[in-house]
């Protein structure tokens, strides 16, 4: 038995295609495929929830910045 390890992409149709090296060429082999997605699409998928969850959270209590202070004049830096 040996273990090949591949990264890949599934295409929208939720097909893949996978090419394995010539030395399994014509002969009934046993697959064993183990699908982990990859940490980044993880964390993006967390990011994208949070956005959808929170999205609109302060549409009938809009944030305000009040009037700014006028800041002092200070020498310059030279």
């Amino acid at each position: 038995m040996k273990t090949l390890q591949f990264s890949t992409h599934i295409e929208h149709n939720a097909q893949l295609s996978l090419t394995l090296p010539a030395e399994y060429a014509d002969q009934d082999v046993e697959l064993v495929v183990i699908i982990q997605p990859r940490k980044q699409n993880i964390e993006q998928q967390n990011w994208l929830a949070f956005v959808n969850e929170h999205y609109g959270c302060l549409a009938d209590d809009p944030l305000q910045r009040p009037e700014q202070p006028v800041l002092k004049e200070i020498e310059p830096l030279s």
